[in-house]
C-alpha cells in the first residue's frame, strides 16, 4: 500500500494576500462574510490550470491578471522557460510573495462542480506520497507521451519543486472516511477557476489516523500520469548520484510526489471526453468510412451540429458509438455492431477491460484498420490532435485545420478502475477529469523534505 505523509507546503503568503474578512469573489454559497480568528486569501488572479490545458492566449491572459501568476512557473513564455521559472520562484521566495510553512501539514482540497459554483462539495486530501513504480499500490490507466515528460522533467530539475498536484482516486465505502475528513482548520486559500468554480485549500494538523487511513488505499492515477512518471525519472536521477545512492527509501525529497487523494466511492467526480482531430489522413479513406462503413459499423447521416446531442442521448448505450465530422458540414453517427466488434477486438493483445472501451475500438478498428493510423503514429503526435471542446472540433474541420474529427463519449469511472485493476492502460487521452486541480494553491519543494 502507498505511504502517505504530510509536507511543508510552499504557497502565496497569507501575510501578503489574506484578508481578515472573506473577499466577496470567493465566498461560499452560504455567503460566509465573516472570518473570525482566521485569514482567507483570494488567489483567483494568481493561480492557473496545469500546463497541458494552457494555450498561448490563456498564458497572456493570466499574466495580464497579475505578473506573479503561477503560470510564470508552470509554463513560462520566456526563451528559456525552465530557467525563467526557477528565477521567478527564487525571486518570489526572496521578496515574500511565497512562503514555506514552518511545519508539515496535510491539506483539505475542495472544489465545486458545474451547477453549484459556490459550493465546493468534492473533497480531497492533498499530501505527499512515497513514489513507487506502477503496480499493486499505485496504478496507471492510460498511455503517456514522451515530449511532455521531457519538458516536465527539465522544469523539475530547474526548480526542485513540484508545482501541480496529481489527482489520484481510491474506493472506500467504510464509515471511517467521514470521521477522518472532519478535521478543523482556520486559514484558507481560495480561488475561482476559469469557469467560475470555487476551489479551497486549508492546512490541517497531521493526524496519524488520517494518513494511516489513506496509506491503506489502492491509488489510481486519475490526472497527472506524465507528472507521476516525471517524478519517478527525477527520483532515479537523484538516487544515481553517489552521495544519495545509499539513502533509505523516503529519505530524499525526490522520493515523494504531491498528490490530491479523492475517495471516488463517495465524492462525485466528472470525466469529460477528449475528441480526436485527424490532421494527416487520406480524405478518400475518411469519406469511404461514411459511404461504405463495412460490416462493423452503421453510418447514420446526422448534421454536425446535432452530433453532440445525439452522443449525449446515447451515452449509456452498450454498443460503441462515435460522431464523424467531415468537411461541408457533413456528420455521421457511427454505431458499431456489438458481435462484429467483439470478433474484431479479440485479435488485440489486450485484456477484456481494454477491448470493450470505445477508445480502444476507435484506435484499432477505425484509426488503424480504416485510416492507417497505427499506435506509433498516435504516439508521435503528428497525425492526431486532441480537443475537449466539441464545437472546436467541428470548427476545426470547417476551417480546414483538420481533415476530419471523431467525437467520442466520456470514459466511465468504473471502466477506469477495471482497466487499472487488470494492470492495463487505455489509449492516450482517454480521460479528462473536470475541473482540473489548480496550480498555485500550494507547491511542494523537494528541498529539505
Amino acid at each position: 500500500m502507498p505511504l502517505v505523509r504530510p509536507f511543508r507546503g510552499t504557497g502565496y503568503a497569507l501575510s501578503r494576500f489574506a484578508r481578515p474578512s472573506i473577499p466577496t469573489r470567493v465566498r461560499l454559497a452560504d455567503k460566509d462574510d465573516t472570518a473570525v480568528g482566521r485569514q482567507v486569501a483570494d488567489l483567483t488572479d494568481l493561480v492557473c490550470p496545469p500546463y497541458d490545458v494552457i494555450s498561448p492566449e490563456l498564458q497572456r491572459a493570466l499574466l495580464a491578471r497579475d505578473p506573479r501568476n503561477a503560470v510564470r512557473l508552470e509554463l513560462s513564455m520566456e526563451a528559456d522557460p525552465h530557467a525563467a521559472a526557477a528565477a521567478s520562484l527564487a525571486a518570489w521566495m526572496a521578496d515574500g510573495t511565497l512562503e514555506r510553512q514552518p511545519t508539515s501539514s496535510v491539506y483539505y482540497y475542495r472544489h465545486a462542480r458545474p451547477g453549484a459554483p459556490d459550493d465546493p462539495k468534492v473533497h480531497g486530501v492533498l499530501a505527499r506520497v512515497l513514489l513507487e513504480p506502477f503496480g499493486a499500490a499505485v496504478r496507471a490507466h492510460e498511455h503517456t507521451f514522451a515530449a511532455p515528460k521531457a519538458d516536465r522533467l527539465a522544469l523539475l530539475r530547474a526548480t526542485g519543486t513540484q508545482l501541480s498536484p496529481i489527482l489520484a482516486i481510491y474506493f472506500d465505502r467504510s464509515d471511517r472516511y467521514h470521521h477522518v475528513m472532519s478535521r478543523p482548520w482556520t486559514d484558507e486559500w481560495r480561488a475561482r477557476d476559469g469557469d467560475g468554480l470555487l476551489h479551497t485549500l486549508a492546512a490541517i494538523e497531521p493526524d496519524e489516523r488520517l494518513t494511516g487511513f489513506l496509506s491503506r488505499q489502492r491509488l489510481f492515477i486519475a490526472d497527472g500520469h506524465h507528472r507521476y512518471e516525471t517524478a519517478l525519472a527525477y527520483q532515479a536521477e537523484v538516487r544515481a548520484m553517489p552521495q544519495f545512492a545509499g539513502a533509505p527509501p523516503g529519505a530524499l525529497g525526490a522520493d515523494w510526489v504531491m498528490v490530491d487523494l479523492v475517495n471516488a466511492e463517495v465524492e462525485e467526480l466528472e470525466i469529460r471526453p477528449t475528441h480526436r482531430l485527424l490532421l494527416h489522413v487520406d480524405p478518400g479513406s475518411v469519406s469511404t468510412l461514411a459511404r461504405d462503413p463495412g460490416p462493423l459499423w452503421q453510418a447514420i447521416p446526422v448534421s454536425s451540429a446535432e452530433l453532440i446531442a445525439r452522443l449525449v442521448e446515447l451515452r449509456d448505450a452498450s454498443e460503441p458509438v462515435f460522431g464523424l465530422v467531415l468537411p461541408g458540414n457533413q456528420g455521421f453517427l457511427l454505431v458499431g455492431d456489438p458481435e462484429a466488434i467483439d470478433d474484431r477486438m479479440r485479435g488485440e493483445r489486450t485484456g477484456t477491460a481494454v477491448r470493450k472501451l470505445d477508445l480502444a475500438i476507435l484506435h484499432a478498428a477505425i484509426l488503424g484498420d480504416r485510416l492507417g493510423i497505427d499506435a506509433g503514429s498516435v504516439a508521435a503526435e503528428d497525425r492526431v490532435a486532441y480537443t475537449r471542446d466539441e464545437a472546436e472540433a467541428v470548427a476545426a474541420v470547417a476551417r480546414g485545420a483538420a481533415k476530419a474529427a471523431i467525437l467520442v463519449r466520456p470514459t466511465k469511472l468504473e471502466q477506469l478502475a477495471a482497466v487499472a485493476n487488470a494492470g492495463e492502460v487505455m489509449p492516450h487521452k482517454s480521460t479528462y477529469f473536470y475541473p482540473k486541480l489548480l496550480t498555485g494553491m500550494v507547491f511542494h519543494s523537494l528541498e529539505g523534505e
